[in-house]
């Protein structure tokens, strides 16, 4: 684990070593802090007690502590410190002092707080902590790779918060699975709290590129993606943590790592270069966790109530293995707690903090995974506190505090890293959970939506989950409204040209997506979308002009690059369309629209010297794999792969497969097409022209 130990002791791990507990030789012994006190220091509080972490001083050194000696023992004494917020249940890494060890700091202070003879593997320190505690480095030590903002970024000193995202290359060059990451903020007085994403698309860096300052305003772009069921993050006291056995994520090559950050003012200019270590393993993942949240989006917490509850359920699908939860609140809640009732009857108290403290968050991860079988009903209910008598309340007197991201806002979160018991129920979990959560945003935000029917943007949200829920109709209708109420939204009239183009009202998505490009004219996905609509409408050129647009500003648009490269494949344009196809490869190495593509024109084109049978069996079996059994392009390319390979044989069984998917989804013209291929390849000649199906 990368665990350095020197003298007597471990350099402090966090969930990676034991508490170490004082013996009984050494409660009758003189107290000395090198040989007693140090090691405690050393594994329960030099982790946030150093320089950019979130202690308010640093415990890294004897006369560091000797400073602090008085304080440290009544702290500890009363067991505010080190922090530890679950009162129950059996998590790894629990940082709490044993007694002995509490009366060892007591004794010690007691005693004048002596030094004592240093250890001799420890004497070049000079009475500090062991090295790797004193250089403020790994947690989880040395990393395999680390990746550091390439300048600093300054808050302002005053003003509200911040939310600001940045944009870090991953130099890898091969794909490689990652077992842990460690964040260091550099500033952790500025920091509230990250979200991490991994963007293998460049759309995240494009978006930095455009601001003068380091990163970018605002949130992750959608590209930019959490690692499917990882928990990763960073809030004020957690520490970093290695994936289960058979957990680990993979990072494939020229991925950027997106750092979305909430930052708070303190009163005077603050630099912050945020540094990051990845953990590498030769194992590949052989399970998948899902991450489930129960909470609520529509907190509204009246001024002086010193009880508002949040409560959320689930019902469990499927039999799952619980790793871990994650709870996540402001500085209103005071209790949280959740429990699992299984379908015999029994509770089990899954979590349970009675002291909320914002500043003191964590990913609690279980000793032993908790067994949750099929019907389980998994429950959250979190209590907060919005008067005077709320220690913590950051407001005087007390006024209405609602759901939102800034620290003045309050939030009430729950998440769960699961993995379902047997193999294939992860899709079962997915798509029952995404209903659930689906069904409450849709209740939260037209209650919402009702209390402010003025408002455009929450027509907006609303129209989006309708969008989401494939009911287009209700979507058309809540992005006019939008749009009476706002007509300068270029995002809204994108989205309504959208749903007007799934309904197949394509001239009306056509007027409603240049309604989007002549108020923002560098809006990438519209120029795509309208280059889809007039290539239906037979405007072939405009619509290669619009696909180009989008490229020029995107690069790293994939679907204007697929649009272009299968409208230049039906032109017989082949060398181009080969090029946009690989363009897409260069970004997706697995997409299977690419894969296809680029296997239809290497199997078929009439210039030989862009045709590559081998190559064209290769790429068209890497689009149909992974479960893609119903693409029909995909079958055509490699039909037609094995016939330029003189594989007839194989031809002619793959696009049968292709006539029965065909024959069955009710499409009669592609059904005629494969027909003519067949008996193309039953006498034994190939397939030479660059359009496919």
């Amino acid at each position: 684990m990368g665990v350095r130990v020197l003298g007597v002791f471990a350099c402090f791990v966090g969930a990676l070593a034991s508490p170490p507990t004082a013996s009984a030789a050494a409660q009758r012994a003189p107290v000395t802090f090198n040989r007693d006190v140090a090691p405690i220091v050393a594994a329960h509080c030099a982790v946030c007690h150093r320089p950019g972490a979130i202690g308010p001083f640093s415990l890294l050194t004897y006369d560091e502590v000797k400073r602090h000696a008085a304080q440290i023992a009544a702290v500890t004494a009363r067991r505010l410190m080190p922090p530890w917020k679950p009162v129950r249940g059996e998590f790894e890494g629990d940082r709490r002092l044993g007694d002995a060890d509490i009366d060892l700091i007591r004794r010690w202070v007691a005693a004048g707080a002596p030094e004592g003879p240093a250890a001799s593997t420890n004497s070049p320190n000079g009475g500090s902590l062991p090295s790797a505690a004193a250089s403020g480095d790994w947690q989880l030590g040395a990393p395999d790779l680390i990746v550091r903002m390439p300048a600093p970024y300054v808050v302002r000193a005053d003003g509200g918060d911040v939310f600001r995202t940045f944009v870090v290359a991953i130099p890898t060059e091969r794909a490689r699975f990652v077992r842990a990451i460690e964040f260091h903020p550099g500033n952790a007085r500025v920091v509230h709290h990250a979200n991490i994403g991994i963007d293998r698309t460049q759309s995240s860096r494009l978006l930095a590129a455009r601001d003068p300052e380091p990163g970018y305003v605002g949130g992750m772009v959608p590209d930019a993606r959490y690692p499917e069921g990882q928990l990763l993050g960073w809030t004020p006291g957690q520490v970093p943590h290695t994936a289960p056995p058979g957990m680990s994520w993979r990072l494939d090559p020229r991925s950027d790592l997106v750092l979305q950050l909430h930052l708070q003012p303190t009163g005077r200019p603050e630099s912050l270069q945020v540094t990051v270590g990845f953990y590498f393993t030769d194992d590949p993942p052989t399970r998948t966790p899902l991450g489930l949240r129960l909470g609520s989006e529509t907190i509204d917490i009246p001024a002086g109530d010193g009880d508002y509850v949040v409560s959320d359920e689930y019902t469990l699908p499927v039999d799952v293995q619980l790793l871990a939860v994650q709870p996540h609140a402001h500085n209103l809640a005071r209790r949280m707690e959740a429990t699992a009732a299984f379908p015999d009857g029994r509770v089990r108290d899954l979590i349970a903090i009675d002291d909320w403290d914002f500043r003191w968050q964590d990913v609690y991860r279980y000793v032993a995974p908790v067994a949750l079988p099929k019907g389980t009903r998994v429950r959250m209910r979190y209590t907060y506190d919005n008067s005077v008598d709320n220690p913590r309340n950051p407001v005087h007197p007390p006024r209405r505090v609602v759901w939102g991201q800034n620290t003045t806002d309050e939030m009430g979160d729950l998440w769960l890293q699961v993995v379902p018991s047997a193999p294939g129920d992860e899709s079962i979990l997915r798509d029952d959970f995404r209903r659930k959560a689906h069904t409450e945003d849709v209740a939260a935000y037209t209650k919402l939506l009702r209390e402010e029917p003025d408002n455009p943007l929450r027509h907006d949200a609303v129209g989006d989950l309708y969008l989401e829920a494939a009911r287009y109709d209700d979507a058309i209708a809540e992005y006019r409204a939008s749009l009476r109420l706002n007509e300068a939204s270029p995002t809204t009239h994108y989205n309504l040209g959208f749903a007007l183009s799934v309904r197949g009202a394509r001239d009306a998505a056509i007027a409603e997506f240049e309604r989007a490009l002549a108020l923002d004219p560098d809006y990438a996905q519209a120029h795509n979308n309208l280059g889809a609509m007039l290539q239906l409408a037979g405007r072939l050129d405009d619509a290669t002009a619009h696909y180009e647009k989008a490229i020029a500003l995107r690069p790293d648009s994939v679907d204007a690059r697929l649009n272009l490269g299968q409208l230049w494949s039906s032109q017989e344009r082949a060398a181009d369309a080969a090029a946009q196809f690989r363009a897409v490869l260069a970004l997706q190495p697995d997409q299977p629209q690419a894969l296809a593509g680029l296997a239809w024109i290497l199997a078929t084109a009439a210039d030989p010297s862009l045709r590559n049978a081998d190559m064209a069996v290769e790429f068209a079996t890497r689009a149909l794999a992974g479960g893609v059994v119903r693409n029909l392009p995909a079958l055509d390319a490699l039909a037609a792969a094995y016939a330029s390979a003189g594989r007839f044989d194989d031809a002619v069984a793959t696009i049968q497969r292709g006539i029965k998917i065909a024959t069955d989804a009710g499409l009669a013209t592609a059904v005629a097409q494969l027909r003519a291929r067949i008996e193309l390849y039953q006498r034994r000649q190939a397939y030479r022209q660059s359009k496919f199906l």
